[in-house]
């Protein structure tokens, strides 16, 4: 069992930083070592929450939203993997649109920035965009289980294929799981919003977007509200690195909610979106940013444990969109597999 030992290192004379240790060695780990030698400022004190407490905290009515689905069980943005998380009791999953220069919408990730997304060099071993693609060239594409990106088995990520979002929908139809679709790509907000409602499931999907003119698109279309006043056609805005005025930002696409990178959802932002009406939700980074951050800048919480959940859920945040749900489901004491999702 791990426990927590304290440090001073927060400057400044404020609370002391507890650092991950080991019960099966005395004195500070190698992990502990690290952080004091160069004095990292840890998620804790990012987020303005408390350090590790020895008894859990109640957050049972937090949302777990799969990131891609459960990748390191099945392939990100599969249809197993998204199916997985209906199974084992996920409340929504994530997943990323592009739309093909053939006008078929996918469900992929790929390299690049936000900015410039659908790059297949590491995830495909090929040099170029998917959006230079059509679906029957996308059909030949072969995943790289090399890629530091995929988690998931490697004979898994081999087997594995680049799904239509109809085919995805479809899967899903029969779950309860809310579906949290990212337009990645270009071009992608009318026609995936014209498929959601095709498919009679605007109840079931959330659009989401780091560029805002998406879901400004989906809102001008369909501004209408539901008699409590929530939104019809949910929306979320996406920030990396939340600028000072976020909130007008996201109030001026009239988003449904606001979705922060899981160490830029401070306390503070979290009571800002609240006050404003809106949901909140932290997303976390891929499975390799992940490592990055959790061996090179945060030293108090492990890769995805129940420490670095626990810190952020003291946030005060709605959701969490994970890497790892079935680790967050136990946490919150969430029975897996018994409820298949709840709409949220």
């Amino acid at each position: 069992m791990d426990k927590y030992v304290g440090s001073a290192l927060a400057s400044g004379g404020g609370s002391p930083t507890f650092l991950k240790t080991s019960s099966s060695r005395s004195g500070i780990t190698d992990i502990a070592t690290n952080a004091i030698e160069k004095a990292v400022i840890t998620l804790a004190q990012t987020l303005n929450v408390n350090n590790w407490v020895d008894e859990p905290l109640e957050y049972g009515s937090a949302k777990v939203v799969g990131h891609r689905g459960v990748l390191y069980d099945e392939p990100e943005n599969s249809v197993e993997g998204f199916l997985a998380s209906a199974r084992i009791g996920c409340d929504a999953v994530e997943l990323d649109v592009f739309l093909l220069k053939c006008n078929t919408l996918i469900v992929f990730h790929g390299d690049g920035s936000d900015q410039s997304p659908g790059w297949l060099d590491d995830y495909c071993n090929v040099h170029g965009n998917i959006l230079d693609y059509t679906f029957e060239e996308v059909q030949n594409l072969k995943l790289n289980p090399n890629c530091l990106q995929f988690a998931a088995p490697g004979e898994k990520i081999v087997a594995s294929y680049i799904p239509t979002l109809e085919e995805v929908l479809l899967s899903l139809q029969d779950k309860k799981m809310a579906i949290k679709i990212e337009l990645k790509g270009p071009d992608t907000a009318v026609p995936t919003l014209e498929m959601v409602e095709r498919l009679d499931m605007v109840d079931r999907v959330h659009f989401s977007s780091f560029n805002h003119d998406n879901i400004k698109t989906i809102r001008d279309l369909h501004p209408e509200r539901n008699d409590n006043g929530a939104h019809v056609y949910k929306t979320g805005a996406l920030f990396s690195e939340p600028p000072i005025n976020f909130i007008d930002i996201a109030r001026s696409v009239d988003a449904s909610e606001v979705h922060l990178k899981y160490d830029t959802c401070s306390k503070e932002r979290v009571e800002e979106i609240h006050a404003a009406g809106m949901g909140s939700m932290a997303w976390f980074r891929g499975p390799k940013g992940m490592h990055e951050d959790t061996t090179e800048k945060y030293f108090d919480v492990g890769n995805e444990d129940e420490s670095m959940y626990q810190t952020v859920l003291q946030s005060g945040v709605q959701a969490l969109c994970v890497n790892k749900p079935e680790v967050l489901l136990k946490l919150l004491g969430r029975n897996q597999g018994n409820n298949e999702g709840i709409c949220v």
